[in-house]
């Protein structure tokens, strides 16, 4: 009888431990962020393994990248992206000791004397009790630093498409600042020829020399410009140090004039894409959990197994004694533990509300930035640049018809150049403001 009834305490004493060591893994692991970035993005993000910067799949030439290849080439090859993904090591670490049991302690007393030997194993059960809680956190923690992670390779994505927009505008702009500064070389010189035939004076002769030399200073320093511009995309591409990235050019596209959702449509796309917003989510859940398990601690309980051996030394069967071991909750209430974990919770959930203002605020700024720069692009590039081109060609009929001058050819050409310019700058703030859109919805929306 007394046999069985040790059976029965230990097979129970199994069953607690196995109910206790209930599943300690999480499906967000990185194979669960490579396919949610790829999700998200369109682009899958380099192996963790270290190697060589290389040309990621579907990237034909480094020469000639659209923004959407630098995209790809950045998510492939981005040393500071790969930091970023180490950050989930350490949380599912976490998880890993949350859901390991604690040790039994052993005792044994050496059989001296009178004494007989003597053999006490105690185990905290409140771990066992406490257990649920700790894994839940940690559950939660590590789906919240997951879905930091999605939100770190959105922020990528961003910046390489601002710096791709300042690269090719930068190259374009260069083009224009050439034909610019010829065009004020050009009128310095027939200004001086008018000068010497008695129809221009010294004044006019000094402000085109200056206009002429301010159009070379203005080149040189849009040449300066379009390396910085190159250099900062380099490095967000991952090709800072590679050979390849001495290849790199980027591709003249045309900028799209599409007009972007309404802003309540892109609110809504955004609390249902951006990682950030179920990230406050689970941080809120981490800290109602992590409340539990501080006011699991108020009770602390451990089992004890006293083995004595009955009788006379050496001959006697040994007795199993059972029993448990309780720390009265009558000073200590773990009022610390549990304030602070209550204060976590408000926290949490207050910065879930603040988090969902800020991504109204974001969504809507960028929205109206974006319909702003397209509201300011389209007239000058269908309206006043065509004007402005049409009057180049008038004059320059006129001029071969002998009723201009040539100068008149000229200061059309730099009305029309300065025109161009203007639409450069305009082209630019469409696809930064693009780009700061679809960060606030939190994937493309176009």
């Amino acid at each position: 009888m007394l046999a069985a009834m040790r059976g029965q305490a230990l097979l129970l004493a199994l069953a607690l431990a196995l109910g206790a060591t209930g599943c300690a893994s999480s499906p967000y692991d990185r194979a669960w962020v490579e396919k949610a970035v790829t999700d998200t993005t369109g682009h899958a993000p380099g192996k963790e393994l270290l190697a060589a910067p290389s040309m990621p799949p579907g990237v034909p030439d480094l020469g000639a990248l659209t923004a959407d290849d630098a995209v790809a080439t950045a998510l492939w090859n981005s040393a500071r992206f790969q930091v970023e993904l180490t950050r989930l090591g350490f949380s599912r670490a976490d998880l890993a000791e949350a859901g390991a049991l604690p040790n039994p302690t052993l005792s044994f007393l050496l059989p001296i004397g009178p004494r007989q030997a003597e053999l006490t194993a105690t185990y905290p059960i409140a771990a066992l009790i406490q257990r649920p809680y700790r894994v839940a956190a940690a559950k939660a923690d590590v789906e919240r630093t997951a879905r930091s992670l999605v939100e770190v390779a959105l922020d990528l994505v961003r910046d390489v498409r601002l710096a791709h927009a300042e690269a090719m505008v930068a190259t374009r702009r260069i083009v224009l600042r050439r034909a610019v500064e010829h065009n004020w070389a050009t009128i310095a010189k027939l200004t001086e020829a008018r000068q010497r035939a008695g129809d221009a004076s010294e004044l006019e002769v000094r402000a085109a020399r200056a206009e002429a030399l301010g159009a070379v200073d203005a080149t040189r320093r849009t040449e300066a410009d379009e390396q910085l511009a190159r250099q900062r995309l380099r490095r967000l591409v991952g090709l800072a140090e590679s050979p390849l990235g001495e290849r790199l050019a980027v591709d003249q596209v045309p900028v799209p004039p599409e007009l972007p959702p309404a802003a309540d449509t892109l609110v809504k796309e955004a609390f249902a894409a951006r990682p950030d917003v179920r990230g406050a989510e689970m941080a809120i859940e981490a800290a109602g959990e992590r409340l539990g398990w501080e006011r699991s601690k108020i009770v602390q309980v451990f089992a004890r197994l006293d083995v004595k051996p009955v009788g006379t030394r050496g001959g006697a069967p040994s007795l199993v004694l059972p029993g448990a071991t309780l720390d009265v909750p009558i000073f200590n209430w773990n009022p610390g533990g549990r304030a602070r974990a209550s204060a976590e919770l408000s926290q949490a959930a207050f910065r879930y509300v603040a988090l969902r203002d800020d991504v109204v605020t974001e969504v809507r700024i960028a929205r109206e930035q974006l319909a702003q720069a397209l509201g300011s692009l389209l007239p000058w590039r269908e309206q006043v640049l065509p004007l402005l081109e049409a009057n180049v060609t008038s004059a320059m009929k006129a001029y071969e018809t002998g009723g201009e001058t040539y100068l008149l050819v000229l200061d059309s050409t730099r009305r029309s150049q300065d025109a161009s310019l203007r639409v450069l700058d305009l082209e630019a703030d469409v696809l930064r403001a693009r780009a700061l859109l679809e960060r606030a919805v939190g994937r493309r929306h176009t």
